[in-house]
């Protein structure tokens, strides 16, 4: 590979890492091909992505970015994965490597600090941003269903005393009948 094409692949790298505030580094000794494909696959479900780079090319891509805290994770064979959501890659590596012992997990960064394998483990156990967005929506919808539910207590509590103090007036059914027979 001469100078230019690495080059290239370096700028390739870092269009793709543009506003990617987390990344996992995970060393692949001894998985298949087709294993990598089914981690790629999963990774897709998330929005994410795997790259196998060399290592120096990475550390170039990774220069001047708050990716760079990594680069001293990057001996042997690795490969980096990435997306837009700092939880799902996490979450999907880190089910890879339970499925997969000789995938182990490095290290990582997330928002230009250094993560170590354990607490990229942490970070994958958070919940991602469709779980988060579907709490929040439902803490939005809770309150005007507990202020709608508030006002229904009030006219159904009025309501229940009114019927009450209805049956307090009115004669029993028993004697009614009575009255009326004789």
């Amino acid at each position: 590979m001469n100078k230019a094409e690495k080059q290239d692949r370096v700028d390739a790298l870092r269009a793709e890492l543009v506003g990617i505030d987390a990344l996992v580094v995970a060393e692949y000794r001894g998985v298949t091909v087709g294993e990598i494909q089914n981690l790629r696959n999963a990774l897709r479900k998330v929005d994410g992505k795997v790259r196998v780079v060399k290592n120096n090319l990475a550390r170039l891509s990774f220069k001047g970015t708050s990716l760079e805290v990594v680069s001293d994770k990057l001996v042997g064979p690795v490969l980096i994965t990435f997306g837009p959501d700092v939880v799902g890659p996490a979450k999907a590596i880190v089910q890879a490597a339970k499925d997969l012992p000789k995938l182990v997990i490095t290290g990582g960064c997330l928002a230009g600090n250094a993560l170590s394998a354990e607490q990229v483990k942490a970070l994958s156990e958070l919940p991602g941003k469709d779980e988060l967005r579907a709490k929040l929506l439902g803490t939005f919808n809770a309150v005007p269903t507990k202020f709608v539910g508030t006002l229904a207590g009030v006219s159904r509590g009025m309501l229940t005393v009114l019927s009450a103090r209805k049956d307090q007036l009115a004669p029993p059914v028993e004697e009614a009948v009575e009255e009326a027979a004789a």
